[in-house]
């Protein structure tokens, strides 16, 4: 389901990205592989928390992947 606030979904379609690069993989060894705290990736899963650039990077980095969704359409 789309949000209907474009940054919304921005955020919606980022957690699914991570979701899908994290796939079956623990949340900790997922969060080792890209420096970051467990309790931090939880948080962008979870929709709590947007993650900053450098989380970002990291967690692109780490995962070997791109997570940010780009523009919403």
């Amino acid at each position: 389901m789309n949000s209907l606030d474009p940054v919304g979904e921005v955020a919606r379609l980022l957690a699914l990205n991570l979701k899908a690069a994290i796939g079956e993989m623990a949340l900790r060894d997922a969060a080792n592989l890209a420096g970051i705290d467990h309790s931090t990736l939880y948080a962008i899963l979870q929709g709590n928390s947007w993650p900053d650039i450098s989380t970002l990077a990291k967690l692109e980095r780490g995962l070997n992947c791109d997570l940010w969704p780009g523009r919403p359409s």
